[in-house]
């Protein structure tokens, strides 16, 4: 296969996956999933269009899995996102100036706005703003699968982050780039993503929830999440003097309900209150760039 790997650009792949289509939708797709010889992150070729992606997006909440809208609709989900909050507010000083890329419906954006009310949020996504992003944080339309769309935004930040958006593009390398471009001079971007190197990802193959073809257009590892942000350094004018990498991999904050909602034990999931959560390595990275 000659594809370009979307994280460290070596074009030599090996075939993963052929003919997948989406779990939910059968219609999105076939796809065939390739696995980069050198970093071992996944891509998806051929990629769908932007008007197909436009499509599918445009009627999401018909292509989430039963577990997912069950866990959406009790509030199983509230221990994750509370975690990727306090693991993002710990890389904020305090005052500091941070935005969400990718925001979605704000679930994020929320937490930490409530909990640091002295620091100034930006919300980034398409479309019109969300109702759940709160009046003090600031909503600026874009289309992160266009290029350029962060060179008309003016404002420099101490926190740059992005939680389960980095998989969505169908450019992450040009992603990384735009996001390390908000970075302001001593601050950090940082994006939370799966990892197709973890032991989730090996164990479960196609039983992974991070499993979704044609919705999650690429999944890095480790090595090509820093390989990705070295590129978006060079292309931002950076050099090692001016920026430090790293990836670790994260244990996060998963409701026990939720769990069991994935593993489609239901009637045990009932029973099980929303706020009972524990730290489970599911196969979680987050990638960090810090500027000097």
């Amino acid at each position: 296969m000659t594809i370009e790997c979307p994280y460290c650009g070596l074009r030599a792949a090996k075939l993963k996956h052929q003919g997948v289509h989406h779990k939910v939708d059968p219609t999105f797709g076939p796809f065939d999933l390739l696995e980069c010889q050198r970093c071992g992150s996944l891509g998806t070729s051929p990629l769908p269009t932007l008007s197909r992606l436009a499509e599918f997006y445009s009627s999401y909440r018909d292509h989430r899995p039963d577990w997912y809208n069950a866990a959406l609709k009790d509030n199983a989900l509230s221990s994750q996102y509370q975690f990727y909050a306090r693991f993002l507010m710990s890389h904020l000083r305090k005052g500091g100036t941070w935005a969400d890329v990718g925001a979605g419906h704000g679930e994020v954006s929320s937490i930490i706005s409530s909990q640091l009310p002295k620091s100034a949020g930006t919300a980034i996504d398409i479309g019109e703003r969300p109702k759940g992003i709160p009046d003090a944080v600031e909503y600026i339309p874009k289309d992160l699968n266009k290029g350029g769309w962060a060179s008309s935004i003016a404002q420099k930040f101490d926190l740059v982050f992005a939680v389960a958006v980095w998989e969505h593009v169908v450019n992450p390398a040009q992603f990384a780039a735009e996001s390390l471009s908000l970075v302001a001079e001593g601050g950090k971007l940082i994006l939370i993503t799966p990892d197709n190197g973890s032991l989730a990802a090996k164990v479960l193959g196609k039983r992974w929830p991070y499993f979704e073809p044609g919705e999650h257009l690429s999944i890095p590892t480790r090595a090509g999440a820093i390989a990705c942000l070295h590129r978006a350094a060079v292309k931002s004018g950076l050099d090692e003097k001016h920026v430090s990498i790293a990836a670790r991999r994260l244990s996060v904050g998963y409701s026990i309900r939720y769990v069991l909602q994935v593993l489609r034990v239901k009637r045990i999931a009932k029973l099980v209150p929303t706020n009972l959560a524990a730290p489970l390595p599911t196969g979680i990275l987050a990638a960090i760039a810090q500027r000097a």
